[in-house]
């Protein structure tokens, strides 16, 4: 009952994994800081000012009152057209609060379209001010002299960003610029300069926004690449489970029909075929999954395939033992005095007969083809396309999730395989038992 409590609890997890995350397990990175802990550590004193990842859409103000700036807010319009040869400047601002801790890692983005421009030379600046008015600058374009349009994004981890706000290359930045609780205000200077009476220009500013990563991150905080932990767990239970049944089916058919025509047939059959699983069986398996893998490619399909493979030499024994007493019933020979062939008694007497013993065996073997991938994931021969629990703790022994004590991003994976194992092994012990009369308890 335990087992298949589990085992009902991990495949509800996998069917509606697309509907318990939002994001995307590949894909969706920077959603916080490098190693953001669970939102729920905010409980404890020690942790009460940590916030989430604040997202913030600029909106854009003029200071002053020009006739030719138009389209406030989100997307601010500038139509030059002077009517004296003099240098214009035009200020937008953008104003927004910050009121909790100061974020280790940040980043903006807005884009302007500079068109239409016709004897005119722009540059654009752009600062931020903070509630102790200091003034930091982001960003300042070269001399702009005919069309263009640019997306520009200023980033915390940029060394190029770092250095032109004159620090040296350090991580949290953010903690330098955001260290002060207030408002804070981009502004945003376009510097116009006529050339000749016709001078003429239109610039829009447009999507701006700031993204200030949080310390705290869902219900199972952030890696590394701040890719959401809990959406690559519940996306890691399809692949497990697609992993675990595949092999172990495609692996049962392999000893089902190894075993069977070894134990009817004998003779050169039984011969090869049982010194073919002792040879298997002889060779150690992991180090010849890793060197199958790194020959064919780290592909999914692949590593199923492989563990698939040379997982079923121990269950041919099984049911070539089972299929050698089911041989010599009385059935057998009546089927065959009836004049029915080896393949028909085969496929009608003795397959349904071993299939509960096949059937205790596949589900038993599914935790070890789970584990299998897990030990090829870890050390890197895994697919990189496949959010995979064994992957998850190898990203986390490279990238410092047990150097820095991430414990959310190390604990998770490895307790969602032991849980998918034991549901397997509680169900086929339990299985076992019941069509293994040896194994029944007395009661």
């Amino acid at each position: 009952m335990v087992g298949l409590g589990l085992l009902i609890l991990y495949v509800a997890v996998a069917i509606f994994a697309p509907w318990l995350s939002p994001y995307d397990p590949i894909a969706q990175v920077r959603l916080a800081q490098s190693y953001a802990m669970p939102e729920w550590v905010t409980i404890f004193p020690q942790f009460s000012d940590l916030a989430t990842t604040k997202r913030l859409d600029l909106s854009w103000e003029a200071t002053q009152s020009l006739e030719f700036v138009k389209g406030w807010g989100r997307v601010a319009t500038v139509r030059y057209e002077p009517t004296e040869l003099r240098l214009t400047k035009v200020v937008l601002t953008s104003t927004f609060s910050f009121t909790t801790k100061a974020p280790n890692e940040f980043f903006m983005h807005f884009r302007y379209d500079a068109a239409n421009l016709s004897d005119v030379e722009l540059s654009i600046m752009l600062t931020i001010n903070t509630p102790e008015d200091e003034q930091h600058l982001f960003w300042k374009s070269p001399t702009i002299t005919k069309d263009e349009a640019q997306e520009v994004t200023r980033d915390s981890k940029d060394p190029l960003f770092i250095d032109l706000l004159g620090y040296q290359a350090i991580e949290n930045i953010g903690n330098i610029i955001f260290a002060a609780k207030g408002d804070y205000t981009f502004d945003l200077d376009l510097l116009l300069m006529p050339l000749s009476s016709n001078a003429a220009a239109e610039i829009t500013i447009e999507h701006g926004h700031i993204a200030l990563l949080g310390h705290i991150h869902g219900i199972l905080g952030a890696d590394y690449f701040a890719k959401d932990i809990f959406t690559q767990i519940i996306h890691g239970a399809r692949i497990s489970l697609a992993i675990g049944l595949l092999a172990a089916v495609v692996g049962t058919s392999i000893g089902i029909i190894v075993g069977v025509a070894s134990g009817y047939l004998g003779g050169v059959v039984d011969e090869v075929s049982m010194r073919t699983v002792d040879i298997l069986l002889c060779l150690p398996l992991l180090p010849l999954l890793l060197a199958l893998v790194h020959l064919y490619g780290r592909n999914v399909y692949y590593i199923v395939l492989f563990i698939a493979v040379f997982g079923w030499q121990g269950l041919s024994r099984v049911i070539r033992s089972q299929t050698l007493s089911i041989r010599e019933t009385a059935y057998i020979e009546t089927a065959k005095a009836s004049g029915a062939g080896g393949f028909y008694i085969m496929l009608r007497h003795i397959v349904p007969n071993i299939i509960p013993v096949a059937f205790a065996s596949m589900v038993l073997a599914v935790p070890g083809a789970i584990l299998f991938e897990s030990a090829l994931s870890f050390l890197g021969f895994g697919d990189p396309r496949v959010p995979t629990w064994g992957k998850m703790l190898q990203n986390s022994f490279l990238f410092g999730g047990f150097g820095n004590l991430a414990w959310y991003w190390i604990i998770p994976p490895g307790l969602a395989i032991i849980g998918i194992c034991l549901a397997f092994v509680f169900i086929g012990f339990a299985f076992d038992e019941i069509v293994n009369p040896r194994l029944r308890r007395r009661r």
